[in-house]
């Protein structure tokens, strides 16, 4: 049967632009992280997990960046899936956002979009 709990061991480094950490449990996961802050308004992350058992692995990178008004961030993994987040702060308590998630290979293409009235 599959092992139901485990123990973990972590690390973690930060500094004024960059923080990192790894993960490694004896249920047989790996897991990397990296967030770089590039300036005020731009950031770049990055994640790896490993599964040992199931000899599996996905990854990804990801941006966010912050313009006067709005918010654009996105990512895109190791499956080939890409997606977006746009969230448009037009005046005070109103808030527009548009996301999509494109995934070619299955397929499977999700658009959506929302408003927010009042603060939030």
């Amino acid at each position: 049967g599959q092992q139901k709990s485990g123990v973990g061991f972590a690390a973690r480094y930060a500094d004024d632009k960059t923080v990192a950490t790894g993960q490694v449990a004896t249920t047989g996961l790996v897991s990397l992280t990296c967030t770089t802050k590039l300036s005020d308004k731009a950031m770049l992350a990055s994640d790896f997990m490993w599964s040992i058992h199931q000899r599996s692995a996905t990854a990804s990178v990801g941006y966010d960046y912050i313009l006067r008004q709005s918010r654009l961030r996105g990512r895109i993994d190791n499956n080939g899936v890409v997606s977006a987040f746009l969230e448009e702060r037009l005046n005070a308590g109103f808030t527009l956002m548009f996301s999509a998630e494109i995934d070619h290979a299955n397929k499977n293409h999700k658009f959506g979009f929302g408003m927010v009235v009042g603060d939030a």
